[in-house]
């Protein structure tokens, strides 16, 4: 959902049967001006602890049940501790600040939304973007990095779809071009 000041309020869901490893991470990287805040995880309604400063060479125990950020040198990584093998799914809720930036001419949104090598390959990836404004069908997108995936606009959203999985050299950019002054955003 982008609010009226072109900040992204982002909810995901990774649906998960994990075997190994110690913790899941989505990396964003070349942040810009953009900032990412309010990280919160959560599964089975239970809310994940919030560690202000992640360390991805702690041990499983220490991460069970436990999120935080990993600063990198291009940008970041939001995480959390796999807390036990087997079938998840994990929710996934953060802010951009700074997702629609302004032009001369327009107000764009240019995100690589899913980043190639991840850790797990993807099987499927649906991307949905609203507003509180419904979104013309002639509203300018296009979608980069997974051959044969969509991004269009549809009943007023935006939708992305990997339309199968992703390997480790695929990501899932998109860009929007929306109309001058759409959001009141000073990015």
């Amino acid at each position: 959902y982008i609010d009226k000041s072109g900040t992204a309020h982002v909810t995901e869901v990774w649906s998960a049967n994990l075997n190994e490893g110690t913790e899941g991470y989505k990396p964003y990287y070349n942040l810009g001006n953009a900032k990412i805040t309010n990280f919160k995880v959560s599964e089975d309604d239970s809310e994940y602890s919030f560690i202000n400063w992640w360390n991805p060479h702690n041990s499983f125990s220490d991460k069970a049940y436990k999120n935080g950020i990993n600063y990198v040198k291009n940008g970041l990584e939001l995480c959390w501790g796999i807390s036990k093998y087997g079938y998840h799914n994990y929710k996934l809720t953060y802010d951009i600040e700074g997702f629609v930036v302004k032009l001369t001419d327009a107000d764009m949104v240019y995100w690589q939304l899913i980043p190639y090598e991840l850790s797990q390959k993807p099987d499927n990836v649906h991307i949905k973007i609203y507003s509180d404004n419904k979104y013309s069908d002639e509203l300018p997108v296009w979608g980069y990095g997974k051959y044969g995936a969509t991004a269009y606009v549809s009943d007023g959203y935006i939708e992305m779809n990997s339309e199968g999985t992703l390997y480790s050299r695929e990501y899932m950019t998109i860009l929007v071009k929306f109309n001058k002054d759409t959001f009141d955003t000073y990015h």
